[in-house]
């Protein structure tokens, strides 16, 4: 995965938490997920593992979810580990 890509998948992300509502998400939660997939190719099990959990992660942050903070902050760790690799390539 390239900075680009990363970005991209970054701004989705963004997008799918801070929507309204889950129904909002949705269009949003298809095009992550599809970015992700894409992205997946080239990690290892490991990071693609860490790319799953931040898909998981921003979709249940979406909309008015219960524990936002929490999914956000799960969502965020797991991001640092992500970027982190990427941006040590």
């Amino acid at each position: 995965m390239d900075k680009q890509k990363l970005s991209e998948i970054r701004e989705l992300v963004e997008q799918v938490i801070y929507s309204s509502s889950k129904s909002d998400a949705k269009p949003y939660i298809s095009r992550l997920e599809f970015a992700a997939s894409h992205a997946r190719s080239g990690l290892d099990s490991y990071f693609s593992g860490k790319l799953n959990e931040v898909v998981s992660y921003a979709k249940e942050a979406s909309g008015q979810a219960k524990n936002k903070d929490h999914w956000i902050s799960c969502m965020e760790s797991c991001w640092y580990v992500l970027e982190s690799h990427v941006l040590d390539d």
